[in-house]
């Protein structure tokens, strides 16, 4: 392993945050936009046929303007992101009670 290359673990979390862009930006179309990467490229790294290099994983700290440092270690992400796909997850919160009148369905007229 040369001094650029990074390890699975690193480029583990390079592919997370790119899913947390595509969440973030709605299409890898525009991820491929902010990044800059080739549309071959993003699919090759998605698809893991090629190894992350440090260029990469330094234009997508850049593009989430974090330190390259938290972005390797994975600390860079809210809490409250799935490390797979990307997408928040909502907190879970105390149902709110509703008043009796509230809770009837309301017919069609009514809306």
């Amino acid at each position: 392993m040369g001094y650029r290359d990074l390890t699975k673990t690193e480029q583990e979390h390079v592919r997370a945050y790119l899913n947390y862009l595509h969440a973030r930006l709605g299409s890898w179309r525009r991820v491929e936009r902010a990044v800059p990467l080739a549309h071959g490229t993003r699919i090759a790294i998605t698809a893991h046929r090629v190894r992350i290099t440090t260029t990469i994983a330094f234009r997508v700290a850049k593009t989430l303007d974090v330190s390259l440092y938290d972005l390797l270690a994975g600390t860079a992400k809210p809490p409250n992101v799935c490390p797979h796909c990307g997408n928040e997850i909502p907190a879970k919160t105390a149902p709110m009670r509703t008043p009796l009148a509230a809770s009837k369905p309301r017919r069609y007229w009514q809306r």
